[in-house]
């Protein structure tokens, strides 16, 4: 089954405010991946939406989008107001609200993890029509623009938080889906694309404190002042002539594509 990780309405508030987006490119690699299958632009499926980041951009191209997450508190930040989306709320192995072929696109962002492959392979194989596409997603560990900060933030992340605090699903993501394979023939990889954003320290150390490793790590050790130790820290590297520039950041993305066969 799915890991809850994400449910507290706290958590679920950081994760929509402060996870970075996917640029235009990632969804762009998308839609070319959709215009080479057999795709009518139909109806979409982003499992394990969360707050909508990956989810929104596909209601520009399909007439129905639909997010699913195993989180009502996730869904519960994701916008509302665009007309041709709507949110189910259950685990990724169970896609029992889609019909048999009903459905051109599967998106799975961030989050194949922590299902079950198995089930949720058979369910996708199910709701996929002949010749639709599943692209499974993600983005790994951020690389800072200042050589000593991207230091001290990988030492946070791997010994502040380190094995203990971080689950072990997590190595998946730090080995960027290398170990996952798709259940269609011919589906392939793409590893060129990064997102890049420009924050404040503020908005970065923000994004820290969404790490699912960080909030485990802050159940057992409440009174602990290391976020605010780093904000103090980056702060003084990226003060130049006493203000203060944004940071420049990179994720690299990778992609898993393929096609259901028709």
């Amino acid at each position: 089954m799915s890991i809850r990780l994400f449910e507290a309405a706290k958590h679920a508030e950081l994760y929509a405010k402060f996870r970075p987006k996917y640029g235009q490119d990632v969804f762009d690699a998308i839609l070319n991946f959709c215009k080479k299958g057999k795709c009518d632009f139909e109806q979409a499926v982003d499992v394990g939406c969360g707050s909508g980041q990956s989810t929104v951009p596909l209601s520009k191209v399909f007439k129905r989008v639909i997010g699913s997450d195993i989180s009502a508190k996730q869904i519960e930040n994701a916008p509302r107001e665009i007309k041709n989306l709507e949110y189910h709320v259950g685990p990724a192995e169970d896609l029992s609200f889609l019909s048999n072929s009903s459905t051109d696109l599967v998106t799975i962002a961030q989050a194949i993890h922590w299902v079950d492959t198995e089930r949720f392979y058979s369910e996708v194989t199910r709701v996929l029509k002949p010749g639709g596409g599943l692209v499974v997603y993600g983005y790994g560990l951020n690389v800072l623009d200042n050589k000593t900060a991207n230091n001290e933030i990988h030492q946070f992340y791997s010994e502040t938080i380190g094995e203990k605090y971080w689950d072990e699903k997590r190595k998946f993501v730090e080995q960027h889906y290398s170990s996952f394979s798709l259940p269609f023939p011919g589906w392939y990889r793409k590893d060129d694309l990064k997102i890049r954003v420009e924050w404040t320290v503020e908005e970065y150390l923000g994004y820290v404190s969404s790490w699912s490793g960080f909030t485990k790590y802050l159940k057992h050790n409440p009174d602990s002042d290391e976020l605010q130790k780093l904000i103090l820290r980056f702060k003084e590297l990226y003060t130049v002539d006493g203000t203060e520039r944004k940071m420049k950041i990179e994720f690299p993305v990778f992609m898993l594509m393929g096609y259901k066969p028709q």
